[in-house]
């Protein structure tokens, strides 16, 4: 009898250590309910700007990491810079993801761009990067359909840190161009992509996206795509 018991409390032991280490992770990295996730395990080469890493080994066939869903302003684009709100995101992101870094990288509708890039949610020790860019003042919100884990999170830090006039927001020093709107201009293009409000499900044409707030929106490829998701245009 008593080494039944014994048996019975190993189990119960073994089960509960289990259900603290899962109970663990999903702590550390919250996933979001809107799409499917894949996590992986990576180290980091180098921080490439603001918003780019390249990692030690390959995940996806690919070293490059886009940060999703957020734009901070450019360093070197075409040959040109935003300045100094570049230089600060860059230089915030080095510190803290030195070269040797431990991180997950969370990916989700869609893996990859078109330079071949993997998008991801970084998180190091449970600390997800690209909110605390947009937390810091150093990124805006970039949402591009389909890709919208942690839309109403990253809106309200955005929120928070306009009001707090961190950063970017800071009307004695703002940025003067959004990321996307900078590029736009040093390429000599006009808006290509329908703009959604995430709340009303409307839509506009690109050539009006300013019409839709900062923290509301999401970016649409294709007409196809905006109406695919339940937008009206």
């Amino acid at each position: 009898m008593f080494t039944k018991r014994s048996s019975v409390q190993r189990w119960l032991v073994t089960i509960l250590a289990v259900a603290l280490i899962l109970f663990g992770w999903f702590n550390a990295l919250p996933v979001s309910a809107d799409e499917p996730q894949t996590v992986y395990d990576a180290v980091v080469a180098e921080v490439v700007d603001g918003d780019t890493i390249r990692l030690q080994e390959e995940v996806l066939g690919t070293k490059k990491v886009r940060l999703v869903s957020i734009d901070t302003p450019e360093t070197n684009f075409n040959g040109k810079s935003q300045g100094e709100h570049a230089e600060r995101a860059t230089a915030y992101l080095k510190g803290l993801l030195p070269a040797g870094t431990k991180i997950q990288l969370q990916t989700g509708k869609e893996a990859k761009d078109a330079y071949n890039r993997l998008l991801a949610h970084v998180f190091k020790n449970g600390l997800n990067v690209n909110r605390d860019l947009v937390a810091q003042g150093l990124a805006a919100t970039y949402f591009i359909w389909p890709n919208l884990t942690y839309f109403k999170d990253y809106q309200g830090v955005l929120k928070e840190a306009r009001d707090a006039k961190l950063g970017i927001w800071n009307p004695a020093n703002p940025l003067k161009e959004l990321p996307f709107e900078f590029r736009m201009r040093v390429r000599n293009e006009k808006p290509t992509k329908f703009v959604g409000d995430y709340e009303t499900k409307k839509a506009v044409k690109p050539s009006q996206y300013q019409q839709i707030p900062v923290e509301k929106r999401v970016f649409f490829m294709k007409k196809e795509d905006l109406q695919a998701a339940g937008y009206q245009l």
